[in-house]
């Protein structure tokens, strides 16, 4: 058998949940529950919803700041403690609180020996005030600091990168991990409904033309405390851009075979990545 026929397969889960920035305790026990199914099941690789843990709403009530903690604190021991349980790597959002007070929209990579390895925080803020499908607009620039980074993560699997909701919108992202050696791009995200069809698109899209894996974790369902609404359809990618499985209406936990060999094939076939012309690129990257 050929070596890019070889089959090298690994199972990965993304979490797909209701976040309810009311009743905290609940939201832990919930995802806890999710991601024992999802490490009972064999993943190696498990990605939550971005702030799956709560706290998107400014409410007067429930202040984001309730939800924050440092990197690393409680809610990455409970990840590194599930994490070397199981032996699988997991990320999900987070709002994080630096020891400078500064908060940040971050995503911890915790390694199958319950190791933080690394964090990308945000980079592309959802900042759209004028919104008329979201009440009140959306500014998330007033509550966390960007990200300035795109940092890559060797696991056994090859290098993983991680974006974050609205970083989606923003091809570049997808396209430095890429460029820079990403064989799977996971992605945290709190997808506001009605746009599944942005959802969708921009994830196949994002996986076909860097020839990458992607792990798609979405929030579903209405959030009682902000009141937004989110798509959900939780989503497995191939680099062909083909959807390997979709998450139904429901919470969750989207587990499911990637071939790893088919990023191999598909590059030997189609080498997108050393036919780009980037001396050609440099009015997009000056401006």
């Amino acid at each position: 058998m050929s070596i890019l026929n070889e089959e090298k397969k690994v199972t990965v889960a993304a979490i797909q949940m209701t976040s309810d920035s009311g009743n905290r305790e609940k939201v832990f026990k919930k995802t806890m529950n999710l991601i024992d199914r999802a490490g009972e099941q064999g993943a190696r690789i498990v990605v939550l919803p971005e702030h799956w843990q709560g706290g998107m709403g400014q409410n007067a009530d429930y202040p984001y700041h309730q939800f924050a903690d440092t990197i690393p604190g409680e809610i990455t021991d409970k990840l590194c403690e599930k994490a070397k349980k199981y032996n699988f790597y997991i990320t999900g959002s987070m709002f994080e609180k630096d020891n400078s007070g500064t908060y940040y929209n971050t995503c911890p990579f915790v390694n199958p020996k319950g190791e933080i390895i690394g964090k990308y925080r945000k980079t592309h803020l959802a900042d759209f005030p004028t919104r008329d499908d979201v009440k009140a607009g959306i500014n998330e620039s007033d509550k966390v600091s960007p990200g300035i980074a795109f940092p890559l993560f060797d696991t056994e699997f090859g290098k993983i990168g991680i974006f974050v909701c609205s970083d989606l919108r923003f091809p570049e992202v997808a396209r430095i991990y890429a460029i820079s050696g990403a064989k799977i791009l996971l992605f945290p995200s709190a997808f506001l409904s009605p746009r599944i069809d942005h959802w969708e698109f921009f994830l196949r899209a994002r996986a076909c033309e860097n020839q990458v894996f992607i792990i798609a974790a979405g929030q579903y369902g209405t959030e009682p405390i902000a009141s937004y609404t989110f798509v959900g359809r939780s989503m497995i990618i191939d680099p062909w851009g083909v959807i390997l499985a979709t998450a139904p209406d429901s919470e969750c936990a989207l587990i499911h075979d990637i071939n790893l060999n088919q990023i191999n094939q598909v590059r030997h076939k189609y080498d997108l990545l050393s036919q780009r012309k980037a001396k050609l690129y440099k009015p997009i990257t000056c401006l």
